[in-house]
């Protein structure tokens, strides 16, 4: 322990004298934080077009198929039918679909009564995914009145006889329709997405100073001082983990700061921070360490200070533009956005919505943090196997 606290402190000695360095990782996501926020806050007021997954829950199945045949199109596909309502309000919650539309029991027998002003009409339900833009819920909304209009329309011609004054038939009494927003506060804004997307993105740039840091002490021997002195190359790689840990949980808290302050300062919107602050620092730690790890790697791999900075920024970049850090998934086409799932980018980015947009709780995050530590770990061992290989390779030769 004595030795990995004294590695520690060699590299914030190392690091205090890169104050610029540091200064960019610092500067360069608050800057983009910014001007994406306030760039891109009409895009994501506004909405994407996109194909919005919707259920229809009733007790008569047939029923739920009409409503759902007659809901479908311009922009909505019908989806699996959960189980209960309990499997809905989870499945809306994470997206799954985007919107469950629940039928009451007495529904038909509700459609048949006149409509005379005096009779209460069927009550439905929609519960709504906080994600979904204001646009698309409106428009559902729409669809649901105009489909609920038909069908009521249809069973008065069924009956008897029509009543006389038919054509004056008030709409807003066809039905009610309550809307509940599901898991989340409010819909997802400009600086909900850009706040974490451009956080992680920071937290994955100390790939440069970590590899550059590393080349250095390697070409003018310090590591190799280090390896006589029997220090092993893990306990060596470590001695690395803890101080960049540090600087990317003062990024993240700089940067949620930048989303609560410098944002609307500028004119943007506020950054709306959760209540359980132990799940953003979960996704905050699984985020680093997985950056840290991807760090490592490039810095054993590369054997020159311009190989790291084309791995690692390229590596970067192309990780971001997938994993929706560059342009948001909800906007991406569907094969897109399977593609994307591959970039820890986008399970970093999963893990923060989780918590900050839709309110989850541990379970939640659960799966974007355990995929998170598994790169971690995994980028952790290839760095000491490359390691080993290049020094067995040496020997040999």
């Amino acid at each position: 322990m004595r030795r990995l606290l004294a590695l520690w402190e060699k590299e914030y000695l190392a690091l205090s004298r890169d104050v610029q360095g540091l200064a960019v990782l610092f500067l360069m996501p608050a800057a983009f934080i910014v001007v994406m926020s306030l760039a891109l806050s009409d895009v994501f007021k506004g909405g994407a077009a996109r194909q919005t997954g919707f259920a229809v829950m009733a007790a008569d199945p047939k029923l739920a198929e009409r409503l759902a045949q007659g809901l479908s199109g311009d922009g909505f596909r019908a989806a699996t039918v959960p189980a209960d309502e309990a499997a809905a309000r989870e499945g809306v919650r994470h997206g799954t679909p985007s919107l469950v539309l629940v039928v009451p029991r007495d529904f038909e027998r509700a459609l048949a009564a006149p409509l005379d002003g005096k009779s209460t009409p069927p009550e439905l339900a929609v519960l709504a995914d906080p994600a979904l833009p204001p646009p698309q819920l409106l428009a559902f909304q729409q669809r649901v009145l105009g489909v609920v209009l038909g069908l009521r329309v249809s069973a008065m011609m069924r009956r008897a006889g029509i009543p006389a004054n038919a054509d004056a038939l008030d709409l807003k009494h066809a039905a009610t329709l309550k809307v509940e927003t599901i898991g989340g506060t409010g819909r997802p804004s400009s600086v909900q997405q850009n706040v974490p997307a451009w956080l992680i993105f920071g937290m994955f740039f100390v790939v440069m100073p970590i590899s550059a840091l590393f080349i250095v002490e390697r070409r003018e021997g310090t590591l190799a001082r280090l390896v006589s002195q029997q220090v092993p190359f893990s306990m060596l790689l470590f001695g690395k983990v803890g101080p960049y840990f540090v600087i990317n949980l003062a990024q993240a808290a700089l940067m949620l700061l930048a989303g609560r302050t410098l944002v609307p300062w500028f004119g943007g919107e506020t950054l709306a921070l959760p209540a359980r602050w132990d799940l953003l620092a979960a996704v905050t730690a699984s985020t680093s360490l997985a950056a840290i790890g991807w760090g490592l790697l490039v810095a054993v791999s590369s054997r020159t200070l311009e190989q790291a900075t084309v791995i690692g920024g390229v590596g970067n970049i192309l990780a971001a533009a997938v994993g929706g850090i560059m342009v948001p998934r909800f906007v991406m086409p569907d094969s897109m956005q399977k593609f994307s799932e591959a970039s820890p980018m986008a399970w970093a980015l999963d893990g923060f919505h989780a918590v900050i947009l839709r309110q989850g709780g541990a379970g939640d995050i659960a799966a974007p943090c355990a995929k998170l530590l598994a790169l971690a770990a995994a980028l952790f061992a290839v760095a000491l196997w490359v390691h080993h290989r290049r020094r067995v390779l040496t020997s040999v030769q």
